[in-house]
């Protein structure tokens, strides 16, 4: 058990060093201030019942000015426990009061009902740690009974323009005392008003009432609440009992933050009306919550039984229920609920049946199986349902075809798979088949049946084959399974490149190049490429592209003179992989190349213009640039300009006087093929 209010916030405290705590408020009136106070463990409590307390108080402030020596004063030497027989009156009217004089002066002190064997050992071997909890917890429901157990005091000689500091310790001789010290420096300016109970609400029932309040926001004001009832619109209210409800959750690791109480209500008819007022640990009563009102709900004595339940051979719904003719003029009707689940959630299927039926035929009742339940409903208050009953009719009919299957798959070979829901309400989930080729038959993915309308696969991107297939199909509860749906195809991303093509023969008719090769074997090829170097270029060109595997042949023309050319073909999968094939060396004689330069080319320095006019010309076919390149003094030459065809001619304007530039030309065919490089030199 834990304890309320000063008592919790004292067993809170064993984490701290202090072994005493206190609290302090000033009341209204600017004269009177109270404390109370509390040990935070059972030996010290018992020690300093035994020995009692010193409280000392010191003026610090007086209108808002420190004094230069606080004004001490002793207010008790020592604090004590009053004699049993002063309990005497007090304890007759106030159980609280009769807990701590017991747990004070009693011989005795058991909360239980265990009398001998193990629990009686048990019990006595706590009775200690149970007269101090229970004693603390009783303190905080009666300032009266604290100020009895010398727990608490009231010091009426407060002047409201003063501030002072209250000091608690221990009488108890210096060589058993530790020297815990308690202390609270408060005011009367310090006074505040007592906040009311917060969002009190009231759920109403058949002669019966739960009120509901937030205890947190207010527990550190009040240990304890009295609920007000009134029967008279709320012209007077009274106490549902004279003992204050308290909340003995609070020291839990998860406690709730609202507190419950049940009424009892004598009459549905009457509007009763409900208040919570707070009481803190000084006894003092807070200002009354919010009013909640309202009247018990009338049920119904009576609850209707289906009886049979079922569908026919001709798909009829037979339902036959019981209910007490008497409570027919109680009633509008009954209501037929159906749900999924027999734990719900029920939507209505069928309302505004009569009172007096009770049997009914249904024509096509549900698609699958389901759960009925009947409600009586009531002319006033609550109705009453009967227990579910399942019903299954006759089904042989397999769900839609699943549509909208999609499959998308990312680098790692993750393939994501989708489709549409189905609608049927006893759709019990699908099976998902994949097929490594499209003629074989699809395989199942999982043994179980699948729930939802997504579904992740992991294929193996070393195995040779280059597409999968999938397909879905769904099933209803009662395993009638659907065709499957169409196939969809996955593409597998490339980490395999493709086989190399074979150049298989070539032969060179004077600078004519005809080359025939094997492509490659490998399904998804997108094209092939067919390159050129000759012995004076850098690196290999694009002699041409052919789409997919048609081409086994090609004739190329030379033009850029004799010498030997290498040939490869690059073979490119769909995913963009690329596997050349052997390169082939092939020699061009002079007499096959043919002519391959430029007729002429000249550069005419124009120093007033600040330039250089560089011009050629040429008899070529087929070209498609010209590459002009510069070098300046003794420099090498470097690419400085690429002209299109129709122009033979540029000017160099980024010329310094006395520096002699050279010029060099050269073409560039449709083919791929280069002209010789034709040069000239200026002085400019």
């Amino acid at each position: 058990m834990m304890l309320a209010g000063i008592g919790a916030r004292a067993q809170a405290g064993k984490m701290r060093t202090t072994q005493l705590r206190m609290i302090a408020r000033p009341d209204s009136t600017g004269h009177t201030i109270r404390l109370r106070w509390a040990a935070t463990n059972a030996a010290l409590w018992k020690q300093t019942n035994q020995y009692g307390f010193i409280l000392e108080r010191y003026t610090v402030l007086r209108d808002k000015k420190m004094l230069d020596v606080p004004e001490r004063k002793v207010l008790g030497m020592p604090i004590h426990s009053k004699p049993l027989n002063d309990w005497e009156a007090l304890a007759k009217k106030d159980q609280n009061a009769a807990v701590i004089a017991q747990a004070l002066y009693g011989s005795d002190f058991q909360v239980g009902s265990v009398s001998k064997g193990m629990g009686h050992i048990i019990n006595q071997s706590q009775e200690l740690e149970q007269r101090y909890s229970f004693s603390l917890f009783a303190a905080d429901m009666s300032f009266e009974a604290s100020l009895l157990a010398g727990w608490a005091y009231v010091d009426n000689d407060i002047h409201p323009n003063e501030k002072y500091l209250y000091r608690l310790t221990t009488a108890a001789p210096a060589a058993i005392a530790k020297g815990d010290t308690a202390a609270v420096f408060i005011g009367a300016a310090d006074y505040e008003s007592l906040p009311a109970v917060q969002e009190i609400q009231a759920q109403f029932g058949n002669q019966v009432v739960m009120l509901i309040w937030d205890f947190n926001r207010v527990a550190t004001h009040y240990t304890s609440y009295f609920v007000e009832r009134s029967e008279d619109e709320g012209r007077t209210f009274h106490r549902l009992s004279d003992v204050p409800v308290a909340n003995l959750n609070e020291g839990e690791k998860h406690a709730a933050k609202r507190m419950y109480l049940t009424d009892t209500l004598h009459n549905n008819t009457i509007l009763y009306q409900y208040r919570v007022r707070g009481i803190n640990p000084f006894g003092e009563t807070g200002p009354p919550s919010a009013v909640v009102k309202g009247k018990g709900v009338n049920m119904l004595p009576f609850v209707p039984g289906i009886q049979t339940a079922y569908v026919d051979e001709k798909g009829m719904l037979q339902l036959k229920w019981e209910f007490d003719e008497k409570a027919n003029p109680l009633i509008k009707g009954f209501r037929l609920n159906i749900a999924d689940r027999a734990e719900g959630p029920y939507k209505i299927y069928l309302d505004s049946i009569a009172a007096t039926g009770r049997a009914l035929q249904i024509k096509n009742p549900i698609a699958g199986s389901g759960y009925f339940t009947l409600t009586a409903i009531p002319k006033e208050g609550e109705g009453r349902t009967s227990f579910p009953v399942l019903v299954q009719p006759i089904d042989s009919m397999p769900p839609a075809i699943p549509a909208g299957l999609q499959a998308v798959i990312d680098s790692n070979g993750v393939v994501t798979l989708s489709w549409n829901k189905n609608n049927e309400r006893d759709l019990m989930g699908y099976k998902i088949y994949r097929a490594m080729k499209k003629e074989e038959e699809p395989v199942p993915l999982v043994d179980s049946v699948w729930a939802g309308n997504k579904f992740r696969d992991k294929l193996s991107l070393k195995l040779l084959n280059k597409k999968v297939y999938y397909a879905v199909t769904a099933l209803d509860k009662r395993w009638n399974q659907s065709a499957m749906s169409a196939l969809v195809e996955v593409k597998k991303p490339n980490i395999i490149p493709p086989s190399a093509a074979v150049i298989t023969r070539y032969t060179v008719n004077s600078n004519l190049v005809t080359l025939n090769w094997i492509n490659s074997v490998d399904e998804d090829i997108a094209e092939h490429g067919l390159y050129r170097k000759g012995a004076m270029d850098s690196g290999y060109f694009l002699v041409r592209n052919f789409i997919g595997k048609n081409t086994t042949g090609y004739t190329d023309t030379i033009q850029s003179g004799a010498g030997q050319y290498q040939y490869y073909l690059a073979a490119r999968s769909e995913g963009g992989l690329v596997t050349v094939s052997e390169s082939l060396a092939v020699t061009i004689t002079a007499d096959g190349a043919g002519p391959m330069q430029l007729t002429r080319l000249y550069a005419y320095p124009q120093p007033d213009k600040k330039r250089v006019e560089i011009v050629w010309d040429d008899e070529l076919k087929q070209v498609n640039t010209y590459q002009v390149y510069r070098a300046s003094g003794s420099g090498a030459f470097s690419l400085w300009k690429e002209l299109p065809a129709a122009q033979k001619g540029i000017y160099d304007t980024e010329v310094q006087q006395n520096t002699t530039y050279q010029y060099a030309v050269r073409a560039v065919l449709s083919t791929g093929a280069y002209s010789e490089m034709k040069k000239v030199t200026v002085n400019y």
